[in-house]
């Protein structure tokens, strides 16, 4: 008999005898299940209402009374929007002035001298004629700006000058290779065989000098060197120490050689076609180089005791 109820005959016998009860029919098993699961629940009954009643206690109520009205709902929502959209210009404008603030540091690294300062400038109107024309910037006299003063782009892409007669609050850019402006129609300029960039590239006297003259509007500009000159496409072509420009024009960045060909009325040259670096009628931003009066270039000269 001892044998007979060996332990691991029992767990064999206690599996089969569950086995047999999980087959049978379950209006069977209903009558005496119900009675002996309530007999085995009976002791843990205290101890479920217990942790209920804590859970009910720690866990805040919701009044499902309450309905919003739907004009309220709709206030909320536009509230919403308002601020998701506040966020946004916001985020919008630390990153515009995240890269004015590059674009000036650049002008400033990349710069001859320290009598100028760099000033962010934003371009309010483009010329809707033609591509290449005036553009309206909202720095004036009262800023600094007046007629020469010199615009570039990241540091040290030449976009061209200040008109004359500067209103106060507002003034009027021409960039290069604007039809009729003297200052662009023609350039004294250079051509490097490497451009390292930096102020190393800023250096008006490297490269090779080469007089540009501008192709109508397309926004070229074409010069003539010796055959043979080694100019190939795709180097830079920098302002050299053109006198129709002021000094901080100078070793600007204009552009970069596109074609090299044969001349045909002289044999012996061949001509340099040079594409400008920027596309003034997309840009939004400039950088002008804003120079002191009292600070302007030596060749000046102007008398000490005039007033000015």
């Amino acid at each position: 008999m001892a044998r007979f109820i060996q332990p691991e005959r029992g767990i064999v016998l206690a599996s089969l005898l569950v086995l047999a009860l999980a087959l049978l029919p379950t209006r069977w098993l209903t009558g005496w299940t119900s009675d002996l699961g309530s007999i085995i629940a009976l002791p843990l009954t205290p101890l479920r209402h217990a942790a209920g009643g804590a859970v009910e206690w720690v866990r805040p109520t919701r009044d499902q009374g309450v309905v919003l009205d739907p004009s309220s709902v709709e206030l909320l929502q536009q509230e919403r929007d308002t601020y998701r959209g506040r966020w946004h210009s916001s985020r919008l404008r630390v990153e515009q002035l995240e890269r004015e603030l590059a674009q000036l540091q650049q002008a400033r690294d990349l710069g001859l001298g320290d009598y100028w300062t760099p000033r962010s400038a934003q371009v309010v109107r483009h010329n809707p004629a033609r591509s290449g024309g005036v553009l309206t910037l909202n720095v004036g006299s009262r800023n600094g700006g007046r007629g020469g003063t010199v615009a570039v782009v990241d540091g040290d892409r030449l976009v061209g000058h200040v008109a004359p007669d500067v209103p106060r609050l507002t003034s009027r850019l021409v960039p290069l290779g604007t039809v009729g402006d003297q200052a662009s129609e023609t350039l004294d300029a250079r051509v490097l065989d490497t451009d390292p960039g930096g102020p190393a590239a800023s250096d008006p006297g490297a490269g090779r000098p080469i007089h540009l003259e501008v192709v109508g509007s397309s926004g070229l500009y074409r010069g003539v060197l010796e055959r043979g000159s080694g100019v190939r496409p795709g180097q830079a072509v920098r302002l050299g120490t053109d006198p129709a420009w002021h000094s901080t024009a100078w070793g600007m960045l204009v552009g970069y050689v596109d074609r090299v060909e044969p001349s045909v009325e002289q044999p012996l040259r061949e001509v340099i076609t040079v594409r400008r670096a920027i596309r003034p009628e997309r840009l939004s931003t400039v950088t002008l180089k804003i120079v002191d009066d009292r600070s302007d270039d030596p060749v000046a000269d102007p008398d000490p005791g005039s007033e000015r």
